[in-house]
């Protein structure tokens, strides 16, 4: 058992991967998905970008997935092409 101040904060393991995601036409598009993505619970920040087809995420490990957040791009209506882990 660690001492009572360890027991108070819990380690938050973040990722941040950057999809490629194709159907993304303007700005609406942008901001739906982002929303979309933020809806999810354990993600913090969610970026969409229809000039570059990027969306950048960062989520809480511990509590999503990169699959759920796939899961939910799909859902919103656009498709997932590929993913890059930011360093």
């Amino acid at each position: 058992m660690g001492s009572p101040v360890e027991e108070k904060f819990e380690v938050i393991r973040m990722n941040d991967p950057t999809l490629q995601v194709e159907g993304m036409t303007c700005t609406g598009c942008e901001q739906r998905l982002g929303v979309a993505l933020r809806r999810l619970d354990g993600v913090r920040e969610a970026q969409a970008n229809h000039e570059t087809g990027e969306v950048r995420e960062r989520f809480d490990g511990s509590t999503t997935d990169e699959a759920a957040v796939k899961e939910r791009v799909v859902v919103a209506g656009y498709e997932v092409v590929g993913t890059e882990e930011t360093p």
